[in-house]
């Protein structure tokens, strides 16, 4: 079986979006399914990694490079074609024309596109060259809806009014893309639910969860030194993202302050990449506030974490973060919305806490309590030892390429 991928990044073993993808390819070649990944990457900077990935995964990686949006030119897009400058950023003749090329050349079962942003030029270049395999795309969210919910959170007035002027387009786009493909797979039952509700047939949809490594996020195994001051808190997250930067900044106003009146000596702790300037200087005049920003490897921290936190209020999709703190058996305290999509029960996995006074009083709980701590632990663990394993996920979606091959 021969797969072409299409996404508008390199995967990385270290970040987000680009973990799901990293390790499900990864399985997916120890399966005997052969991948070639289209990259659109923003910056050269990336074409050093491209060796070491190809070797890493046992793949086939090729590179374009994305066109550079202006602030101005992404604001006209906005005005004039209400639409989400993304999706055309990623349109180009170059990007359809790369795929186009590649299926013209090479025997693909399938084409593979990740994310609604690079939907458009994966359905053009199938029809441009006459493609007649099986065309899927996977939205790692309900991506007019992350949308509509950033929103709703945005101060400025402008950018609110721009963010309006796009949703109901932006909206549309996505389910008309849905519509031109094969087959759809989703991040979990909750967005399967959002895209049945606006039309789109249930036979038509797969649930392929988010996931964890679980033989390499596993505190059993991990023999690091604990560098961290303890009683401490974890949040994790790219820290360019409106959702994590919403949620940082909710919880630094109105949670934090709630815990250092009962526990003075307490520790936030915070990583991420990208790491914006108010954040910095926000940590410099809060001793209990540290961020360490980017690191290769995040197990050391999570294993040196006393509870770890999910404080969003906006977001769509599952978050790995979430699945790598439950795998290293650490209590977590998530919103509804931060453990949105994911199988998890609340006092028995998960504490949950969607008023900002019970969230701090739900953290204060668990670090009080070594023993809720260990059960929430325990119980999180074996939730992604049986739900949540990146192999069991991949044995999953080939089983799925599979069927739809002898479909189509």
């Amino acid at each position: 079986m021969n797969v072409l991928h299409v996404m508008p990044y390199i995967p990385s073993p270290t970040s987000g979006a680009l973990v799901r993808d990293y390790n499900i390819i990864k399985q997916l070649s120890k399966k005997g399914i052969k991948s070639h990944l289209i990259c659109n990457i923003c910056s050269n900077k990336y074409m050093n990694d491209i060796n070491l990935l190809e070797d890493q995964l046992n793949i086939k990686i090729h590179p374009l490079k994305t066109p550079y949006f202006s602030a101005l030119y992404k604001m006209k897009i906005v005005i004039f074609d209400r639409m989400y400058p993304e999706v055309h950023r990623f349109n180009t003749i170059d990007n359809r024309n790369f795929i186009s090329s590649l299926l013209s050349n090479n025997d693909f079962n399938i084409i593979h596109a990740q994310h609604s942003v690079e939907a458009e030029p994966t359905i053009q270049a199938a029809l441009n060259s006459n493609f007649n395999g099986c065309k899927i795309l996977t939205l790692h969210n309900v991506d007019h809806l992350n949308f509509i919910r950033q929103t709703d959170h945005q101060k400025n007035p402008l950018m609110k009014m721009a963010r309006k002027r796009v949703s109901l387009r932006f909206k549309e786009h996505e389910l008309d893309m849905i519509q031109k493909f094969d087959h759809l797979f989703v991040v979990s039952d909750i967005d399967k639910s959002v895209f049945m509700a606006n039309g789109i047939p249930e036979d038509k949809i797969d649930i392929i969860p988010n996931g964890v490594d679980c033989s390499s996020f596993n505190i059993s195994k991990f023999h690091g030194e604990d560098k961290l001051i303890h009683p401490n808190i974890l949040f994790m997250g790219k820290l360019s993202y409106q959702p994590n930067i919403i949620g940082i900044k909710n919880y630094l106003k109105y949670i934090h302050p709630l815990i250092k009146n009962k526990i003075s000596n307490i520790k936030l702790y915070i990583i991420g990449k990208e790491c914006p300037d108010w954040l910095i200087k926000y940590s410099r005049t809060d001793d209990s506030v540290e961020v360490i920003g980017f690191v290769e490897d995040v197990k050391p921290y999570i294993f040196g974490s006393d509870v770890c936190i999910a404080p969003l209020t906006s977001g769509s999709g599952t978050r790995l973060k979430i699945l790598e703190y439950m795998a290293m058996s650490k209590p977590v305290v998530s919103t509804t919305i931060g453990a949105e999509g994911l199988e998890v029960e609340n006092n028995k996995n998960i504490l949950i806490a969607d008023i900002w006074n019970e969230f701090a009083d739900r953290i204060i709980e668990v670090l009080n309590d070594k023993e809720l701590a260990t059960t929430i632990g325990n119980n999180s663990r074996k939730l992604v030892e049986d739900k949540y394993d990146w192999n069991k996920i991949a044995e999953k979606q080939a089983n799925i390429y599979r069927k739809l091959i002898n479909k189509y």
